[in-house]
């Protein structure tokens, strides 16, 4: 995989927050129990022709027929996943499974890597949903072109819904899920990271009550438009060694399971008054007004 011509230390802190945030470092290290093991099941592949010109950078590919095919075959085959064991097992413990491949506690080796985040995780979430993160065999492969698949799961069934579409990132683990209630709803947000620029952009769903699908949340006021994302460069830095509240961290939009009345967005900025890792940002703080949320 091509490293971009920016400092390795970079790099490296942005992994640290990639580890920190979005994988496994702040999870202990599972195991693969006889139970987990028996209810475990591969997650299939995306598979479908390539073209043979062009590059795999190419967003042509994201549009091609064989491709949309053969999402819409996965995304069939996602939908029988509605095993009870294996919604009832933790996506760690599944995940243990994966790397391991039988029952029993990871090696040595592979606990040390666990700790390290060395491992690419593919499932997230918890009992009712879970992310899907799979392979795209075609499209930015040297940057772990990927899709991400919601399924929840109600009554028994299972539903699917593409919530990232030819997501790429020169992070690993750089995408997470979490889970907010909003006046009796649930709230999904599922996080990304890349590298250069170092950012985040966050996106925000919501379960459709008729179709069972995942649909954009659009929660964000931009400009006088509403959109379900929101974008922020990173500090790569604690806030207070800029100066900044303790709770001024990128993006908490979520805070034990509810949105926060408030939050911290950063835009690099030569003209900025904050200054954090040799960088200006300028910080824009978006407040909550009941319904979405506004900059001021």
């Amino acid at each position: 995989m091509k490293i971009p011509l920016f400092a390795l230390s970079t790099l490296a802190s942005i992994a640290i927050l990639c580890g920190t945030v979005f994988g496994q470092k702040k999870n202990p290290v599972p195991a693969c129990s006889q139970t987990t093991f028996a209810a475990f099941k591969v997650l299939p592949k995306l598979e479908y022709e390539c073209p043979e010109e062009g590059t795999e950078s190419d967003d042509k590919i994201l549009k091609l027929p064989q491709r949309r095919t053969a999402i819409a075959d996965l995304v069939k085959e996602l939908a029988e996943f509605n095993n009870a064991g294996w919604w009832q097992a933790s996506v760690d413990d599944l995940n243990a499974c994966g790397i391991h491949g039988s029952a029993g506690e990871l090696t040595d080796d592979e606990k040390q890597r666990w700790k390290n985040g060395d491992f690419s995780l593919i499932l997230f979430g918890n009992h009712e949903m879970r992310l899907a993160l799979l392979d795209d065999p075609c499209y930015q492969t040297g940057f772990a072109g990927s899709n991400a698949f919601l399924l929840y799961r109600k009554d028994g069934k299972v539903f699917v819904s593409q919530v990232l579409n030819g997501y790429y990132s020169r992070v690993d683990n750089s995408v997470g899920i979490d889970f907010a209630k909003l006046n009796g709803q649930q709230i999904i947000e599922v996080s990304t990271a890349n590298s250069m620029p170092p950012s985040m952009v966050y996106y925000y769903f919501a379960i459709d009550p008729v179709t069972n699908k995942a649909v954009p949340k659009k929660i964000f006021k931009a400009g006088n438009k509403f959109t379900n994302q929101i974008y922020s460069d990173m500090l790569l830095a604690d806030p207070k060694d800029a100066g900044l509240p303790a709770n001024a961290t990128e993006l908490k939009v979520i805070v034990k399971g509810r949105l926060a009345p408030s939050f911290s967005a950063y835009d690099e900025n030569e003209h900025g008054r904050i200054e954090a890792s040799g960088r200006k940002f300028h910080r824009v703080i978006y407040h909550w007004n009941g319904r979405f949320y506004s900059p001021r």
